[in-house]
Parts: structure tokens; C-alpha cells; sequence
């Protein structure tokens, strides 16, 4: 299954592909944090959304889902 993911700044960026990560059917937002070797993974969870709603670490991931990053470090 493939999800869409906006990246944060402090992921691995070199397991994403155009925009999209491949994931093993049933893979929750906690595999997926894994798997981009994001840091603090459940500091970050409180800034992670899957389609644009805050869910916990538990919820599983379906084709074409986007996940999102609020990073504390953007500005303007």
C-alpha cells in the first residue's frame, strides 16, 4: 500500500518517493513513524495528522492516506 506523506524536516527523507511511502497492508501511523526514522517518535505524534485529523500512534493506514507533519521550526 502506498501513503502520501508531507514530510517533516528532521525524517529520513531518502525512504520517500515523489511524495509517497510503500508500507505492508495493516501498518499503523507508529510503523510508518518508524520507518522514516522520525525522532521523539510520540512527541511527534501530537503535531501528525492522517488526513488533515490528529489520530493516535494505533491508527492503521489505508491506500492512498495522507500523512502530515506541523512543524514547530516553520515560520514566516
Amino acid at each position: 500500500m502506498r501513503v502520501r506523506v508531507y514530510m517533516p524536516a528532521f525524517a529520513d527523507h531518502s525512504r520517500i518517493e515523489d511524495g509517497w511511502v510503500s508500507m505492508q497492508d495493516g501498518s499503523t501511523l507508529d510503523d510508518l513513524l518508524r520507518h522514516l526514522r522520525v525522532p521523539f517518535r510520540f512527541a511527534a505524534v501530537l503535531l501528525c495528522m492522517v488526513n488533515y485529523e490528529k489520530v493516535p500512534l494505533t491508527t492503521i493506514l489505508h491506500e492512498g492516506d495522507t500523512v502530515s507533519f506541523l512543524s514547530l521550526m516553520a515560520g514566516g
